[in-house]
């Protein structure tokens, strides 16, 4: 899955993306690679059903992004399925999981 190929946006949240929501993303997604935490990470409360509860494992490849939107590549925790997942860092400071890209 490690292409430089942008994935489509079609699936992804914009609503409230701004400048500082990308560089807080980055920021936070950066730290997370930086420790080596193998933490997984949620679907956002609102979304978790929708996408069946499920939760990824980021791959650990740098974040990508796309306007405001971050992407990264993560493994699904249900099918074991390598994809691109925007992810956001909230107003605690946690990373979610807003749709799968592909």
């Amino acid at each position: 899955m490690s292409d430089n190929a942008t994935p489509s946006m079609d699936k992804a949240i914009t609503a409230g993306l701004s400048e500082v929501t990308l560089a807080r993303t980055l920021e936070l997604y950066d730290a997370h690679r930086a420790s080596g935490s193998e933490r997984i990470l949620n679907f956002r409360g609102d979304l978790a059903e929708r996408y069946n509860y499920d939760k990824i494992k980021p791959l650990m490849t740098r974040a990508r992004e796309h306007g405001n939107v971050v992407y990264i590549e993560a493994v699904s925790h249900k099918t074991g399925e390598t994809g691109h997942y925007q992810i956001l860092a909230n107003q605690w400071k946690l990373l979610e999981v807003l749709a799968r890209l592909d």
